[in-house]
C-alpha cells in the first residue's frame, strides 16, 4: 500500500515522462514538416508551443491515476 505523497510523486512522474516524449514528437514531427515545406524558422518555435499544449493533455488524467495508485 503506497502513501498519498508515493502515489502523488509516482504520477507526477509517469505522466512527466508521457508529456515529454509527445512534446518531442510532435515538436519534431511539426518542425521538419513546416522546414521541409520551405516555412520561416519562426515558424519552428510556434510547432514548439503547439506541442506544449498538446503534451499538457495527458495531465488531465492526474486525479485519476493517483487515485489507482492508491489501490
Amino acid at each position: 500500500m503506497r502513501t498519498r505523497q508515493e502515489a502523488i510523486d509516482r504520477a507526477q512522474l509517469i505522466l512527466g515522462a508521457i508529456s515529454l516524449v509527445v512534446w518531442f514528437i510532435v515538436a519534431f514531427a511539426l518542425g521538419v514538416t513546416w522546414l521541409l515545406q520551405g516555412a520561416a524558422e519562426a515558424r519552428i518555435i510556434v510547432a514548439g508551443f503547439i506541442a506544449l499544449g498538446v503534451a499538457a493533455l495527458p495531465w488531465l488524467a492526474y486525479r485519476p491515476l493517483v487515485n489507482r495508485l492508491l489501490r
